[in-house]
């Protein structure tokens, strides 16, 4: 399919990404049951007229696009569909109906760009040389609406080849608005979870002596794990701990029986995620042990980092350049500490997850992501549906294989 065709085709549909993406940013909704949400994107899909299989558990949607032109192979086009719980920043007129909820992380973009891909792909599916899924995932923020998806069965019937997907907004600066960026090297971090609650028999402010202090035992270990990535990893690598929330105690006279803490664990490898986990273990255990508490400690691991397959970076890379320039693509050098449970398909076929700057600041549209001020200059959605489109028809073209890595 010619190219310019392909970019004056996805140019056009730019009103429409905008008003889906519009729709969608007014209906926000956190986890992994969005009904509103689902019920909107399914509308669009069935308007154009494409599969819905009813099979996945509940559990996000898949549409199924099959080409006239079979080469039995298949790529999917993943967007997330969650938004998270923040008071989005009045005075928009296409802004959140539901206090307390906002896309600011981009997946209102992420959806809209997705429809727009299917909605060029069905259009001209008498020269799709395949099938292209869509996978619409919830509970990205809560990193396990990918793998539930997976467990029901998104992947197969029939089996993805390929998966593409992309991250909207300023996450990577040096990526400038309307640019792709595609990174070779791990782009985004494995995101790891733990707790702990430090535990005593409680008692009387005035009278310290006589109970063990789980709020000063949390607070010790909350200073010492924040000592663990500059002390045990290398300077080199990357890693981030952060605890997050803490809560305990009912009043400032009273030592509390209980004192519960949670935190997050960002790294680039497996090497240093298990050696993190073992130090923070021992430092709640030394911590709680110093100050003559009991202790619970929990570590849960999440995400693996955003491994993309070289040879479908190479193919995406190159899609973009004939699309956009070689000025509207950027080569990502430096990974985030930032997760996305993309990964966890990634892990199970390969792809790529690239980027598409959408911050300007002279049009007061400023990409801080899981800010209330989030937004995006939207005349740049086209540019990710057509890099989406390009990329599955010469990644489903039976003639050059060897274009897929």
């Amino acid at each position: 399919m010619d190219t310019s065709y392909i970019l004056q085709q996805c140019k056009s549909l730019n009103p429409r990404l905008i008003e889906w993406r519009r729709l969608l940013h007014r209906i926000p909704e956190i986890g992994i049951d969005l009904p509103r949400t689902e019920a909107a994107v399914r509308s669009i899909l069935e308007e154009l007229n494409i599969r819905l299989p009813e099979d996945y558990r509940g559990i996000g949607l898949v549409a199924v696009l099959e080409g006239e032109k079979s080469s039995g192979r298949t790529v999917a086009i993943r967007a997330d569909m969650d938004a998270l719980a923040i008071n989005e920043e009045p005075g928009r007129e296409y802004g959140s109906i539901h206090p307390g909820s906002m896309h600011a992380c981009g997946h209102d973009a992420h959806m809209a760009i997705a429809l727009g891909a299917a909605c060029f792909l069905s259009q001209n599916r008498q020269d799709l040389p395949g099938t292209v899924k869509f996978i619409f995932q919830p509970a990205e923020e809560s990193m396990d609406g990918a793998q539930g998806m997976l467990e029901a069965g998104a992947l197969d019937n029939p089996r993805v080849d390929r998966l593409l997907g992309l991250h909207i907004g300023d996450i990577w600066p040096e990526v400038g608005l309307g640019q792709i960026g595609v990174c070779y090297k791990p782009m985004m971090a494995a995101a790891d979870a733990f707790e702990f609650t430090m535990q005593a028999v409680g008692g009387h402010g005035a009278a310290p002596h006589r109970s063990p202090d789980p709020v000063l035992a949390a607070s010790y270990a909350v200073t010492q794990l924040h000592t663990l990535v500059s002390r045990n990893i290398d300077p080199m690598e990357a890693a981030a701990i952060t605890v997050g929330q803490i809560e305990g105690g009912s009043a400032c006279n009273i030592i509390p029986t209980e004192v519960n803490a949670r935190g997050t664990v960002r790294t680039l490898n497996e090497k240093t995620s298990e050696l993190l986990e073992t130090r923070i273990a021992e430092v709640v255990s030394h911590s709680a042990g110093s100050f003559r508490c009991q202790h619970r400690f929990a570590y849960y691991r999440g995400t693996h980092t955003v491994n993309n397959d070289p040879g479908t970076v190479d193919l995406v890379k190159q899609s973009a350049t004939d699309l956009l320039g070689p000025s509207g693509v950027h080569l990502i050098e430096r990974s985030t500490l930032i997760g996305e449970d993309v990964s966890i398909f990634l892990n199970e076929v390969p792809g790529c997850f690239f980027a598409l700057g959408a911050s300007n600041p002279d049009k007061d549209r400023v990409s801080l992501h899981h800010s209330p001020v989030f937004d995006i200059d939207e005349s740049v959605l086209w540019r990710g549906t057509a890099v989406f489109c390009l990329s599955a028809l010469r990644l489903l073209d039976p003639v050059k294989p060897d274009q897929t890595g």
